[in-house]
């Protein structure tokens, strides 16, 4: 039984396609099939229940699948220390927007360039899509920003980042301060349902008695930065994504006197998983960018 065959197993129990895992793991069909029989013989048992020519995880395969997913980034990461003798190893992260388009890119590259060991792959996803991937030991770690109901996760606080409201309007930016409900009548310009800052904004509105009276919805930042050129448009953005823009004075920031408007970002691990050295390294190296700011 060796690692290879735990990685083909994982692999095939997630996607139950052979030649689609054949792809991925750059195998014949015929070498996967044939790590699968000996994994298989060597346990004694059936792990997938052969039907029409098609795999389906069993019982006892499922079971399996729980509780070796976990522990096989541990074993890997063991393995490469010991042989480097170094820092090294694979993490594969699950991160909200924010984090994966604007933190996580630097922190890979920076880690990249010194410890050429180490490999760590970031997917951008909403929070809910997240956790189950951590809970199924397909990511290492998630960060999020929504609320999280599971039970098979930690879920630890990470930092807390505040948010901005923004405007194309220099004249009105710069106008002072305004009361939060005296901006409800502008035309907003909202994320998707979905989004954490959405989710962030609006949850504090409603605790306020609060609703924008007009507003549009989009999917992606950029339609919603181009659109704050408009007069009488507000968005509320995290000062990463709009950093950019108020440092050339393309958008300006609308302050606002009576509320602080905040959202925290959260670290999502499987309950039955030991942190890694890498994991580690990680979650500091996003807690200090994301406080730099």
């Amino acid at each position: 039984m060796t690692i290879r065959q735990f990685e083909i197993f994982l692999a095939l129990a997630r996607t139950p396609n052979m030649r689609q895992v054949a792809e991925r793991c750059y195998l014949s069909q015929a070498a996967v099939s044939s790590s699968l029989n000996a994994f298989e013989e060597a346990l004694g048992v059936q792990l997938f229940d052969r039907v029409n020519h098609r795999l389906i995880l069993n019982e006892k395969g499922k079971l399996l699948k729980d509780r070796l997913s976990p522990i096989h980034a541990q074993i890997k990461e063991v393995l490469a220390l010991v042989s480097n003798d170094g820092l090294a190893g694979d993490v594969r992260v699950g991160a909200s927007t924010t984090l994966a388009d604007f933190i996580i890119p630097q922190i890979i590259y920076d880690f990249n360039k010194k410890h050429q060991n180490v490999n760590i792959r970031c997917d951008a996803g909403n929070t809910a899509d997240i956790v189950r991937l951590v809970e199924d030991g397909f990511y290492d770690i998630g960060f999020v920003e929504g609320e999280v109901r599971s039970l098979n996760v930690i879920v630890s606080p990470l930092v807390q980042e505040s948010l901005l409201i923004v405007t194309g309007d220099k004249k009105f930016a710069q106008s002072g301060e305004y009361a939060l409900a005296s901006l409800m009548d502008s035309d907003w310009l909202l994320r998707e349902g979905g989004s954490g800052t959405r989710e962030a904004f609006l949850d504090k509105l409603l605790s306020l008695g609060l609703r924008p009276e007009r507003f549009m919805e989009f999917n992606h930042n950029e339609p919603i930065k181009m659109l704050l050129r408009n007069e009488g448009t507000l968005a509320c953005f995290s000062p990463h994504i709009v950093g950019r823009e108020l440092s050339a004075e393309e958008l300006f920031i609308v302050k606002v006197h009576d509320v602080e408007l905040t959202r925290t970002f959260y670290r999502v691990e499987h309950k039955d998983k030991q942190s890694s050295v890498l994991v580690e390294l990680l979650s500091d190296a996003i807690q200090r960018c994301m406080e730099d700011v």
